[in-house]
């Protein structure tokens, strides 16, 4: 790979971020690399989600008009989004930017060769029926994410982290059948990892072991609706692997709620933890979270 001068930018994907405490009066270009994670899904009925991702590019303005963004990195290969899992992270390569604020970065994904395998061996796509419905996207295009703050590239390059949010953005038809098929939304979110913190602990079952496949969501109270869950934000989300264990990393500074969810076919609810406070480069750990049953 050939670099010109200037920062290198890498990518990966689960959420974008950089390293720079401070803003520069000269542009200069340096190495960004890129990661992708994963974010939450009905892990107990679905054994592979690939989504094929073409390339990734970062732009300062966020008009799409005149020279466009730049790529960062063009992988064109199929990530399992399934092991990326509890802060695990896909390189998916790296670029030239020149240093300065990016508004904009843009995914792009090819529909054509994506897929959801079914733990039974059903394998979904686009042109299967049923299948996955990419909701009227053609089968290769991109998804932009806008930052805001903008995410600051140093002059020495930086770490860009985008956050695929599975279970928000795949949702089954019917999420009692997987095999009656899947629709996409597209959600992904990019954030800074030098300002970020990071929640763990472990989930538990009423008097019984740890629950496997849990959701974890941080959710940001609406302060107009403190008692309406449906109106809250999302910051991210994980899931418990098979000893109960879940971190949830890249979480921005502030106070959450802390929502676990037991998988649809589990003999256990729900539990909500408020008050949990998450700072800048600590991770936050809350202990053993006890599901009650149904």
């Amino acid at each position: 790979m050939k670099h010109l001068a200037g920062p290198m930018v890498g990518i990966a994907v689960i959420a974008a971020c950089s390293q720079h405490n401070g803003t520069t009066n000269t542009t200069k270009a340096g190495p960004t690399q890129v990661f992708l994670i994963d974010a939450p899904f009905p892990y107990d009925q679905v054994a592979r989600v690939d989504v094929y991702i073409v390339r990734v590019a970062a732009g300062t303005n966020p008009d799409t008009v005149g020279t466009g963004p730049g790529v960062i990195a063009a992988p064109h290969r199929a990530y399992n989004l399934l092991d990326l899992a509890n802060g695990a992270a896909a390189k998916l390569g790296e670029g030239i930017l020149l240093s300065g604020q990016y508004v904009q970065f843009l995914v792009t994904i090819d529909a054509d060769s994506s897929s959801i395998t079914l733990k039974d061996g059903t394998v979904l796509t686009n042109k299967t029926s049923p299948g996955i419905d990419w909701g009227g996207y053609p089968s290769r295009f991109s998804f932009g994410l806008f930052t805001d703050p903008p995410i600051q590239i140093a002059d020495t390059g930086a770490v860009v982290v985008i956050d695929f949010d599975l279970g928000r953005s795949f949702s089954a038809r019917d999420p009692t059948n997987p095999a009656a098929g899947f629709n996409y939304v597209g959600y992904m979110q990019v954030r800074n990892s030098a300002v970020t913190g990071s929640v763990s602990g472990t989930v538990m079952g009423q008097n019984d072991g740890p629950i496997a496949d849990a959701s974890i969501t941080l959710l940001v109270v609406n302060p107009n609706y403190p008692s309406d869950e449906a109106t809250w934000g999302v910051l991210g989300t994980a899931r418990s692997d098979a000893t109960g264990r879940f971190r949830l990393p890249y979480a921005s500074p502030g106070s959450y709620v802390l929502a676990v969810d037991a998988p649809a076919t589990s003999v256990y609810g729900s539990l909500r933890v408020p008050g949990v406070s998450v700072h800048t480069g600590t991770e936050t750990q809350t202990g053993t979270s006890i599901v009650p049953h149904k």
